[in-house]
């Protein structure tokens, strides 16, 4: 069985609304496009006000895709990065730091390294579960076990790894 035969209704459209956004925005298809995708369609994440998803992902578009985490600890090293983004949209215009370049096509789409291995991830939460089908909580799953601001954004909503996985093991 492919890996797409196991995906539900439900999350072959996330994935799908997640290459529309992405294209829209003329970028390579990453977590991010991916969690917006679950956002209003997944109860897990019920939660989390889009509004504030979105701000965070501007804010580490715009520095590059450093989560506030990887700012912090530039901080702590005496690193202003908010500094060096001021001066580099200075020198080279506004969102200079935010431009991306496709790095991998998959089925003919631009899609960042992490969005492959997010689905690769999702299959394992499946199967490890128990579950014979792949839907929007095994990605939301998958989303939690990886690093940098989709993960933090969640964390900081209170949408836990641990939590989410009892809560998926429990509807079983």
């Amino acid at each position: 069985m492919m890996i797409g035969e196991r995906f539900t209704k439900e999350a072959r459209q996330a994935v799908r609304d997640a290459i529309k956004v992405a294209e829209q925005d003329q970028v390579q298809v990453s977590p991010q496009h991916l969690l917006l995708a679950l956002l209003d369609k997944t109860p897990v994440l019920s939660g989390v006000p889009r509004e504030d998803v979105e701000a965070a992902f501007r804010d580490a578009r715009r520095k590059g895709g450093l989560s506030k985490t990887d700012v912090e600890a530039l901080r702590s090293l005496g690193i202003d990065v908010d500094e060096i983004v001021d001066s580099v949209e200075r020198s080279l215009g506004e969102g200079a730091l935010s431009k991306e370049k496709p790095r991998k096509r998959w089925f003919g789409v631009a899609i960042d390294g992490d969005v492959k291995k997010t689905l690769e991830r999702s299959l394992r939460e499946a199967r490890d579960l128990g579950h014979n089908h792949l839907g929007n909580e095994h990605l939301v799953l998958a989303l939690l076990q990886g690093k940098g601001v989709v993960t933090e954004v969640l964390e900081w909503h209170g949408v836990h790894y641990a939590d989410v996985r009892k809560q998926v093991a429990d509807r079983a």
